[in-house]
Order: structure tokens, then C-alpha cells, then sequence
């Protein structure tokens, strides 16, 4: 909206085309979003405990070791989508469609998630869980369509390492894009698990999906680097730095030890987010291991119940390969402090995040 607006008063005052830069954009968008949410969750912790104080709480049981954080109220994820949305269509261009496809994208995932959040708070039971995943694959596919009818990219999967080397899926794309939609949106979920943990890697992994947006929209840039040009997509940069500023707002409060907890509400549609913006970019592959963690996470869970289903089966017994999964409780059965924890996992993502960023070179 401002782009627009400042783009007909550049007529009458110059100073105004400054809002043409994407940096500038940018830059503001971080800011904003950044003092939206910085001031607005405050007051929506207040009214959030009020409801879950009225509920008694809800403490998943593998969680005992936790009992500190049972009143903990949730949906801190609410604060961060409305800031997003604020963002997308004040910061962005309304003439492109990735406003749009942020939108939909938030609106989708963060209803599965409130949904899931409320319903806990109130019944002490969430959705199920194969009820959750069907949503969510409901949702994707909604997203993939909206990719696929109204933005500029192809139907190829652009792979790292190798110049001007892609596979074409052609209809096997919209199936491509709604199971990288879903794994990184329960990916993130289950790395949503100690203090300021989820929201930390996610902004590194942001942060660099961010900057490729940014060199995927440049012509020059893009050829010179060997990338898929999309046209406009440096706009999403815009969206990725109000992240940035919303998200280090959030941890502000989420830190250790949290005033609130993002809930399914803001991971899952974190994660979706994050997906999308990859497959916008074509950055697929740079995104998996920017957001490598994510996935590790999502791994260990799907190797610690792989296992035990397999033992128990050959042997009558089930045996685990970690203490506990995710991987981040294992850590925490072996000793480690939650903040200590969290700052090294953080830490595991800025170097995923700086590595993933030499594959937009080394081809």
C-alpha cells in the first residue's frame, strides 16, 4: 500500500520515490513489525492467561519435567501473524501476488493452529493428530495451486552444486510443494519445544531465504549467480525483515524463562511460511539446510518411533535409539540446561544458515 500511495505522491514531493527501494522497504517493515509486537504482546498475555488461568492449564504429560511451565498461557503465534499480515499488505507491492500468497498462507495454517491451540486450553485435548495432518495437507494444496496459477516460476526442481542443471516435474510439482508445505510446517512444530527455541532458528533460516528473495528478484544478480530469476520476488524480502523485526520481538518474551509460547498457532505456520517462501525463491535445496535443525528435529522423531515399532515388533520389546524425541528433550535427559540447549542448537543454525548460503555460489 505504501509503495503505491508514495509512488503518486513522488509527483508532487520527490523525496517519496525512496519507498520504490526495496531496502527501504525493508528496513521499515523491520521496524514496525518489530514495535507491533514488542508492545502488543503484553497485553495479550494478560488476556490469554485470563482463559487458560479459567481452564486450569494444559501440560502435555511428557512434558512433567516441565511442571514450572504449566500456566504458561499460549498463542503467542496470533501476535506474529497479525504483524505479518500488517506487513504484507502496507510494506509490500499489491501488484504482484505475493502479498496475497503470504496471506493465504498464514490465514490457513494459523486457523489449523488456533484451532488446535484453543481446543487444548478448553477441552485439555487438541485435534487429532491425523485430523491435524489432514488440514494441513488441505492447506498446502491451496497454497501449491495459488504458486502455481498466479506466480512466475516453472515447474522444476533447481538442484545445488550443479550450473543450469534442474529436474522437470511438471504436474509432480503441485504434489512437490504441498509435502515441502507440510514437513516444514510440522517440522518447525515439533522443534517448538523449549524457550525462544523454534522462533531462534527461524530466524536465521528466514534470514537467509530473505536475502536469496532479494537476489532471485534482481535479473543481474540472479544471472550472475547462476539462480532462478523470479520476477518481484525481492518483495518477499520485505516480508522476511518484518520477520525478523516481529520475531525478535517475540523472543524477547519467549526467551527462558517465556512469558508465552507461540502454540501451534505460530509454528506450523512458521514452518509453512518458510516453505513457501523456498519454493517461491527455488531455493529448495538451500533451505534445507539453512533449516537443517528443523529437519533434524522432525528426523529424530521419525527415527525414534521407526525404531520402537520395529523392535517391538521383532522382538516383543520396544527399544528407543534416543532418551527421548525430539532430539532437543534428549539433550535435556542427558543433563544439559534448557538455556543451554537452546543457545547451542541456536548456534548450530547460524552455521547451517552461513553454509547453506555458499551453495548460491559453488556451482
Amino acid at each position: 500500500m505504501l509503495y503505491h500511495l508514495a509512488l503518486w505522491l513522488s509527483h508532487y514531493f520527490s523525496p517519496f520515490n525512496v519507498f520504490q527501494y526495496i531496502s527501504f522497504r525493508s528496513f521499515i517493515a523491520f521496524l514496525f513489525a518489530f514495535f507491533v509486537v514488542v508492545f502488543t504482546i503484553p497485553l495479550f498475555v494478560n488476556r490469554v492467561k485470563q482463559l487458560y488461568l479459567s481452564h486450569g492449564g494444559v501440560l502435555r504429560e511428557y512434558l512433567d519435567h516441565h511442571e514450572e511451565k504449566k500456566f504458561t498461557p499460549s498463542l503467542g503465534g496470533l501476535v506474529l501473524i497479525v504483524s505479518l499480515l500488517l506487513v504484507a499488505f502496507i510494506f509490500m507491492r499489491l501488484d504482484t501476488p505475493y502479498p496475497y500468497l503470504v496471506a493465504i498462507t498464514l490465514v490457513l495454517f494459523g486457523a489449523i493452529g488456533f484451532l488446535d491451540d484453543f481446543l487444548k486450553i478448553v477441552r485439555k485435548d487438541g485435534i487429532s493428530a491425523k485430523t491435524k495432518l489432514a488440514l494441513q495437507f488441505a492447506a498446502a494444496a491451496v497454497v501449491a495451486l495459488f504458486i502455481m496459477k498466479f506466480v512466475p516460476i516453472d515447474t522444476k526442481i533447481h538442484l545445488p552444486l550443479l550450473k543450469d542443471m534442474a529436474i522437470e516435474l511438471g504436474p509432480f510439482y503441485f504434489l512437490w510443494a504441498v509435502l515441502l508445505i507440510v514437513a516444514s510446517s510440522n517440522a518447525v512444530n515439533l522443534t517448538d519445544g523449549l524457550d525462544g527455541l523454534a522462533i531462534g532458528a527461524s530466524l536465521t533460516t528466514m534470514a537467509v531465504l530473505g536475502f536469496v528473495a532479494y537476489l532471485a528478484g534482481n535479473y543481474i544478480y540472479a544471472h550472475y549467480l547462476y539462480i532462478p530469476y523470479v520476477p518481484f520476488a525481492g518483495e518477499l524480502t520485505i516480508l522476511a525483515l518484518g520477520f525478523l523485526g516481529a520475531g525478535l520481538a517475540f523472543l524477547w518474551h519467549n526467551t527462558f524463562p517465556a512469558k508465552i509460547f507461540m502454540g501451534d498457532v505460530g509454528s506450523l505456520t512458521i514452518g509453512a511460511l518458510l516453505a513457501v517462501i523456498a519454493l517461491v525463491t527455488k531455493s529448495e535445496f538451500i533451505f534445507f539446510l539453512a533449516g537443517g535443525l528443523f529437519f533434524i528435529e522432525m528426523l529424530s522423531v521419525i527415527l525414534q518411533v521407526g525404531y520402537f515399532k520395529y523392535t517391538k515388533k521383532r522382538y516383543g520389546e520396544g527399544k528407543r535409539i534416543l532418551l527421548m524425541a525430539p532430539l532437543h528433550h534428549h539433550f535435556e535427559k542427558l543433563g544439559w540446561k534448557e538455556p543451554q540447549i537452546v543457545v547451542r542448537l541456536w548456534i548450530v543454525s547460524i552455521l547451517l544458515g552461513i553454509a547453506s548460503l555458499t551453495l548460491l555460489k559453488l556451482r
